[in-house]
């Protein structure tokens, strides 16, 4: 699977873009970014188009030069089943699994796209039956997939489930007795935690807790009196140690609660279950004050990510970035599929050359097989392979036409406003628009982009600080002209890339979402 560019690990768990690159087996690079909103939301991509963009800007910016990728699929888009059975050939045993599923799945079985992982141990040699983790996604959630990875010029090599990733970072352990340990890994997000429970190496079963950083992140918003994303961006820079403010604390203690609960529903429920040991990754093993008060809460052994791992102890990304990590390392512990997921579903273009082959072909069969005959025919089959290569270079120069037209005509709209109705033309007055930017201008910030979308103006842009963003929003809500404005995202720059991006003494890189009054909005208004 892997080229000279290597192969790019990618998940979107809990809103987050999770990206690894590997080169020649060896991990090169691993980073993540949170999305804006109405991208993704419970590991959905909600809009392709927005998603894509996104996701080209960030391979540029974190310098990542790879078209492969293996892709996590998130658990709430499919079935996943432990399954054993006698032992029989792969052909057999793909040929069974559709109907491990039918009182699952909803619709016909052949909407839906199978694969499975065959779990090997020590103990299952001489064994005469085989354990599968199985798992059922639906073809359109694969299709999608492809098409939206196609849209930002990457090309889909293999797709898992969350579950095998999880089990795959259980098999990188290494240590067979800490494999087998009965384990929960606590996923803390910022609307959920999940719990996914392994024991002997594999899958048991999962919890949803409802409650997560969002407790925390409004509990900082109300402190500093700040909108939700910017207190993101406090908690995660530790801006003026709101991580330990009253109403922070608190929130842990109500989340440490939370989960004291899930735990002791999940022994309660299994009476065999010998829990110890809970693995604490999402965003919030991020959080320190957080992760210190379940160590001391719970009555367990608890760890993060990053200290199970102690080779990713450096960089405890590894908490967040375990998705995408963990599917290029699932080759290498034994948890590759034989299964041709990633083209699933996929149309195949019938070559124009392959059916001319065949036409000749039969022509000549007809040809031989003839008693009389045989130079008209083989006449015949030559002017009629001379109409095929006029008729081959007609096809060739109109589908370069049809391209090129829809090219043309893409950058027309994007660059002109003949395609415009009037009514799209006057729903924002551009010289207002403008008159915005100037503001922003005289704050003494430097727009780096800026993007006037329907009512809505988006606005990339780089700052002083924080506070001197929180203050150009409320300026900004003081025009005739805006409805409202928001902080999408607001983060702190490193000297390294402040250098690399000319942005001198400003030291914040912002995103703002202004809402603008039009015409129409007005008239629904006096209404």
């Amino acid at each position: 699977m892997a080229r000279n560019d290597g192969v790019l690990g990618l998940s979107v768990t809990h809103e987050i873009l999770s990206l690894t690159l590997m080169k020649g087996g060896v991990i090169r690079k691993t980073v993540w970014e949170e999305f804006p909103d109405n991208i993704v939301e419970e590991g959905k991509i909600v809009s392709q188009n927005l998603f894509a963009e996104f996701l080209k800007e960030q391979l540029k910016e974190k310098k990542i030069n790879c078209k492969n990728v293996a892709y996590v699929i998130s658990d709430t888009d499919i079935f996943v089943r432990n399954i054993s059975m006698p032992k029989i050939d792969e052909e057999q045993i793909r040929f069974n699994i559709p109907f491990e599923f039918k009182d699952l799945i909803q619709g016909e079985l052949k909407q839906y796209v199978y694969d499975y992982v065959e779990r090997r141990t020590v103990n299952d040699e001489g064994s005469n039956t085989i354990k599968l983790l199985a798992y059922a996604v639906p073809l359109g959630v694969i299709t999608e997939i492809r098409e939206t990875l196609k849209l930002a010029g990457l090309k889909l090599v293999k797709a898992l489930p969350e579950t095998s990733v999880y089990e795959t970072l259980l098999g990188a352990i290494g240590n067979e007795e800490e494999i087998l340990k009965e384990r929960c890994f606590m996923d803390i997000s910022q609307k959920t935690i999940r719990m996914m429970i392994f024991k002997n190496g594999e899958f048991k079963v999962s919890h949803m807790i409802d409650i997560g950083e969002d407790r925390v992140i409004d509990a900082i918003a109300d402190e500093f009196n700040v909108d939700r994303h910017l207190a993101v961006t406090y908690l995660r820079s530790k801006y003026k140690d709101c991580d330990q403010v009253p109403g922070a604390i608190n929130a842990y203690k109500d989340i440490s609660i939370e989960i004291m609960k899930g735990i002791n529903y999940y022994e309660m429920s299994d009476m065999t279950s010998r829990l110890k040991d809970i693995v604490l990754c999402g965003m919030g093993a991020m959080t320190e004050p957080l992760v210190e008060m379940l160590k001391q809460r719970l009555d367990k052994n608890v760890v993060t990510l990053d200290e199970l791992y102690p080779k990713f102890k450096k960089d405890k990304d590894i908490s967040v970035t375990f998705g995408s990590v963990g599917i290029l390392l699932s080759d290498a512990v034994g948890a590759a599929t034989n299964g041709d997921m990633a083209v699933a579903g996929e149309k195949r273009k019938v070559k124009t050359s392959s059916v001319l082959i065949a036409a000749a072909a039969i022509l000549v069969a007809l040809c031989i097989g003839a008693k009389f005959g045989v130079i008209d025919r083989m006449n015949i089959l030559k002017a009629e392979r001379e109409k095929a290569a006029l008729l081959q270079e007609e096809i060739t120069a109109q589908t370069k036409l049809i391209v090129d037209a829809e090219s043309a005509m893409e950058d027309y709209y994007h660059y002109s406003w003949d395609m415009l109705s009037d009514e799209e033309k006057g729903r924002v007055d551009r010289l207002e628009a403008a008159k915005l930017a100037d503001l922003i201008g005289q704050q003494g910030m430097k727009i780096k982009f800026m993007d006037l979308a329907g009512e809505t103006l988006t606005v990339d842009l780089l700052a002083k600080n924080l506070d001197s963003v929180s203050q150009l929003s409320r300026l900004l809500s003081q025009q005739d002209i805006v409805e409202s404005c928001a902080v999408t995202s607001a983060k702190t720059i490193e000297e390294a890339l402040r250098e690399d991006i000319g942005a001198g003494d400003n030291n914040v890189n912002a995103q703002i979402k202004i809402y603008l009054i039009t015409d129409s909005s007005k008239e629904g208004n006096e209404q």
